[in-house]
């Protein structure tokens, strides 16, 4: 069984919803099914795909419903909060630290490939940090006109400058290849310099051009790079 959900322009089709257990608990926790139609995305300069949908995000990384852990499950459930990500990041750096300890007495308790697979983990932790502060400078397309309330943000942006250096640091220690997104981590903590010669390592692009305006202009804030259109599909003939 399924229903259509019209938001404006964007046609939604939902399913049933299904179940996943927790990985430490057992407990079964709910996830929706759909499919989505005739919607806009708008890329920003973070990398985010920001959609003309009601919390439609993926999200690789979920919390417990019953006993409140964490654990990785790719799901179109919503978007976390900034503080969820920052509480996650307490969480899973405390966790990789135990593991990191715990190596010197058995040396292949904790090899390469984890530790490669455990600093991705974390940087994509770090990268949604980085990309929910930045949502209170978004205006959502179903928000009529209205930027998100938001508190503490003299906070929140010491926070974001510290993710931010140590997001470059975690990306240059696995060789990330990803240079868009280190010149705008440079970008964002004011490393014009380095964000400009980062860039210029890549091939030239109407994302290149309008990064590097905004470097010229010193400014730090996330942008709009383009907006796209995901069409309806053609209704079928017989």
């Amino acid at each position: 069984m399924c229903k259509f959900v019209n938001h404006n322009s964007p046609i939604m089709q939902y399913f049933e919803p299904y179940f996943i257990e927790c990985p430490s608990c057992g407990g079964k926790n709910k996830f929706p099914r759909f499919s989505v139609f005739g919607y806009e995305k708008t890329e920003w300069s973070d990398g985010k795909i920001f959609k003309t949908l009601p919390s439609t995000d993926l999200s690789k990384l979920q919390m417990c419903t019953v006993c409140k852990k964490y654990y990785w499950y790719d799901s179109y459930c919503g978007i976390n909060s900034f503080d969820f990500y920052v509480e996650a990041l307490k969480h899973f750096e405390r966790k990789y630290s135990l593991m990191s300890f715990f190596s010197f007495i058995n040396i292949f308790y904790y090899n390469y490939d984890y530790k490669l697979k455990n600093k991705k983990d974390l940087i994509y932790i770090r990268t949604n940090i980085m990309r929910t502060y930045n949502d209170q400078f978004r205006i959502h397309p179903l928000s009529k006109g209205k930027l998100p309330k938001n508190t503490n943000t003299v906070e929140k942006k010491k926070i974001f400058i510290d993710n931010a250096k140590k997001l470059i640091k975690l990306l240059n220690e696995i060789n990330s290849d990803d240079l868009f997104l280190r010149a705008e981590l440079y970008r964002n903590i004011g490393d014009f310099e380095e964000a400009s010669r980062i860039l210029n390592q890549l091939p030239d692009s109407n994302k290149k051009e309008l990064l590097l305006k905004e470097i010229e202009n010193k400014n730090c804030d996330v942008f709009i790079i383009n907006e796209i259109t995901v069409p309806v599909p053609p209704k079928k003939t017989n």
